[in-house]
């Protein structure tokens, strides 16, 4: 037998060895840009999300139920206008951007005015029929100064939005969760500070002024030296990008964006005109929390469609790893706030937890089938398969939207989130059936089986 320190020595030099062979598979697991940057904007989101959570908190303290109700409805009226103007160009510069050369300012340049134009008439034609589509708003969209306010922050949302896009295009996304950390930060202060003379705009205000603060130093940060470094990065692999490429990808893929658009931005506007403001007052963190654990899927397939553009031979490969990633990451999340949600919405008081516990563990069970829809639309891009994109997600947002309308009024809140459940899990079921079961096998699928549009191969 060896003597007893030995014996310690050799478990600790084990222990040891141990130690630095996980830290070796971290930094080459993180070495990877298709999960280094996936985790930057995993980390943007989550800081955005959580500070999110201290928001809306402070909110339902500074605020009375019904402005906290009629003010979430008109942001999500602002981000359902302003994700209608992006024109789907966020896709478009995900996926162009890495191989877009010399284009790339043009390309990023143009998306922006182009959604600013579009950003200013729709908000208009919103503010116009505002009591036809959203009589519940009607009170807050009187002031003149308040309908200024709500067209320059629909504008200035797509940029911000877009802005981000080109930074994931350009593999840069570790910028990203500076950028979301600095504006939530600024938003919860000046929560704060509009409480006490602004009530009426002051949670709709400090949301938007600080999105406007970070237009200048980002871009500047993009323009000024990220595309350079891209341009010469990726010179020998740049491919000319025209409008009828571009456009053909925009087409289905905008009006798949509008159907996923209008099954999470319409459902507060829905609650609060079908049951009234206090009730989505209650309805609307659960619906924040669960949108914050769905974007862990959404980034890490974002990543996954920017990489396998660079490399459509590791498509398959790619979309396994982020299946498995994103899994590991979401399933115990999602175990915690299904246990925990009266807890976790204690925070925003008792009323809170009271009416939205039942509501938030029927939304957190539907983001686990919505982990495939993500990861299915990611791999579409890749292929260019605009058509499929919308019949997935235009299926999607009339079963939510459907469904909703339906049980609402009888079960109330909760039916919301009985229906978004119900149809995350019948998509996701026939994209696991139909689409998907190639990618989850072992055996790398054939080029016939995961490309049907054969022109896929020739574009970049």
């Amino acid at each position: 037998m060896l003597p007893a320190n030995l014996e310690t020595k050799g478990t600790l030099d084990r222990g040891i060895s141990a130690s630095r062979s996980m830290v070796g598979a971290a930094r080459s697991h993180l070495r990877l840009p298709l999960f280094r940057n996936g985790y930057a904007l995993i980390i943007g989101s989550a800081a955005t999300s959580g500070l999110g959570l201290v928001y809306w908190v402070l909110a339902a303290r500074f605020y009375s139920a019904e402005m906290v109700g009629l003010s979430s409805a008109a942001l999500s009226a602002m981000l359902l206008l302003s994700g209608i103007s992006q024109l789907s160009l966020n896709s478009v510069l995900v996926r162009f951007v890495p191989l877009a050369g010399r284009s790339t300012s043009r390309l990023i340049l143009y998306s922006y005015l182009v959604s600013a134009i579009a950003a200013a008439v729709t908000s208009l034609i919103f503010l116009l029929g505002l009591n036809v589509w959203a009589p519940a708003l009607k009170t807050i969209g009187a002031s003149r100064d308040w309908q200024v306010l709500f067209v320059l922050a629909t504008m200035v949302w797509g940029i911000f939005a877009l802005q981000d896009s080109a930074l994931t295009g350009l593999r840069q996304a570790l910028w990203i969760p500076l950028e979301n950390t600095a504006f939530a930060i600024v938003k919860i202060a000046l929560l704060i500070g509009l409480a006490g003379s602004f009530q009426a705009v002051g949670i709709f205000a400090s949301w938007n002024v600080p999105v406007l603060l970070s237009l200048i130093p980002i871009n500047l940060l993009i323009f000024r030296w990220l595309i350079p470094r891209h341009i010469h990065a990726t010179q020998e692999r740049a491919a000319p990008i025209t409008l009828r490429l571009i456009a053909r990808f925009v087409g289905g893929n905008y009006l798949g964006s509008l159907f996923f658009l209008a099954s999470t931005t319409l459902l507060p506007i829905m609650v609060t005109n079908l049951s009234g403001a206090s009730a989505n007052a209650y309805f609307y963190p659960p619906w924040m929390i669960v949108t914050a654990l769905q974007l862990v899927a959404v980034n890490l397939s974002t990543s996954l469609t920017v990489e396998a553009t660079h490399d459509r031979t590791q498509l398959s490969v790619y979309g396994r790893r982020v299946l498995v990633q994103i899994a590991r990451l979401v399933a115990p999340l999602v175990i915690i706030v299904f246990l925990g949600a009266p807890i976790i919405l204690q925070v925003f008081g008792s009323a809170y937890a009271a009416e939205g516990s039942s509501l938030l563990r029927w939304l957190v069970l539907g983001v686990l089938p919505n982990i495939l829809i993500a990861l299915f639309i990611s791999l579409a891009r890749v292929q260019n398969r605009s058509g499929t994109i919308m019949l997935v997600q235009g299926t999607l947002s009339l079963l939510i939207l459907g469904l909703s309308y339906l049980w609402l009024p009888t079960l109330g809140i909760t039916g919301v989130g009985v229906a978004w459940l119900t149809s995350q899990t019948i998509v996701a079921l026939v994209l696991l059936i139909v689409w998907l079961r190639p990618i989850l096998q072992l055996k790398t699928p054939q080029p016939h089986v995961l490309h049907q549009n054969g022109s896929s191969h020739d574009n970049p």
